[in-house]
């Protein structure tokens, strides 16, 4: 019913319909709609469109504002490492080129994964288990040229902090390796930024397959496995999608994408935003130590010994004595 008036919608703004008693209308797949409502409840938004009476399910209205009042965006800025902020709503594919450019894939020699950039200096989030135990660590970004993308390995790649039980790393490229690349941040909700039923879409690397879009709901935003919430979504979220981020349709992080279901298609989980601002602000608490090994120094398997070569008799002579 909402892609039939979509177009209506335009025109109706085209005209700068803004008189008293209209409002502004977003819905969660980022439409807008300027009109008269005429009854709202929990159930349905009823519409005056001047020519034709619409009924909009209440679960799909994002916002509701008057229409001779912009929407007003906000971001605040917290010491340079990351923003946050109130954005306003838009379609999918507009937010997808908005932020499609701060995702980034994250290698190691054991795997790969997904990552974003979280402020322009270079600081990047992406999953705990996707850099375990590696220290080797290569991000592939796109850099946007005057001649189109071209994709780029930046190897010298530091990890700040790591926190293993919320599966969460800071990690920041090189300032030289990366100068001429315009580093785009994402904005992090300032709160929960999604309800359940609420539009959201994640960028990442499934397979390696760079910077696929899948879009779904929110199933749950409190659904919890073991003793950690995560956000339940039916988004799809692959082996590669870990570590990228989870987006509202105003195109804010509201939860990194960690793990999907490996025999279902349609449940997936994210770690909510509030948990990635926690760490970022006490990001003092898990500084990266390469001394410590759960840290991220990687121990080599020992040499393979034969089963044919036999035991050598033990040397204590004292049967009484235990072995270790």
């Amino acid at each position: 019913m909402i892609k039939r008036f979509a177009a209506l919608a335009v025109l109706i703004l085209a005209n700068k319909l803004a008189a008293v008693g209209f409002d502004r209308l977003t819905f969660q797949n980022g439409t807008e709609i300027v009109a008269e409502i005429l009854k709202q409840d929990d159930e349905f938004v009823v519409l005056d469109l001047g020519f034709d009476v619409i009924k909009i399910p209440s679960d799909q209205v994002l916002t509701i504002e008057k229409a001779d009042e912009d929407p007003v965006e906000k971001t605040t800025e917290d010491n340079g490492l990351y923003a946050t902020g109130h954005l306003n709503a838009a379609p999918v594919n507009e937010l997808v080129k908005r932020y499609g450019d701060s995702v980034v894939m994250v290698k190691t020699p054991s795997g790969l994964g997904s990552g974003f950039f979280i402020s322009p200096s270079g600081y990047l989030i992406t999953n705990y288990h996707v850099v375990e135990r590696e220290t080797a660590i290569t991000v592939s970004i796109f850099n946007k040229t005057e001649a189109g993308y071209e994709r780029k390995e930046l190897k010298k790649v530091r990890i700040v902090a790591l926190h293993p039980v919320r599966d969460l790393a800071l990690l920041q490229i090189d300032e030289e390796e990366a100068e001429g690349i315009a580093i785009k941040p994402v904005i992090l909700s300032e709160d929960d930024g999604v309800d359940v039923g609420s539009l959201v879409f994640a960028i990442g690397n499934p397979l390696g397959l760079e910077r696929s879009v899948s879009q779904g709901i929110v199933s749950s935003r409190t659904r919890s496995i073991g003793y950690l919430r995560f956000i339940q979504t039916d988004a799809a979220i692959n082996p590669g999608n870990s570590g990228g981020p989870l987006f509202n349709s105003r195109g804010e992080v509201i939860g990194v994408a960690c793990a999907g279901h490996a025999m279902f298609a349609g449940l997936a989980f994210g770690i909510p935003v509030q948990e990635l601002i926690d760490f970022l602000e006490n990001k003092e608490t898990y500084l990266y130590d390469s001394s410590f090994p759960q840290n991220g120094v990687k121990y080599l398997a020992p040499p393979f010994r034969s089963s044919e070569v036999e035991d050598p008799e033990p040397t204590n002579s004292n049967p009484s004595e235990k072995q270790n």
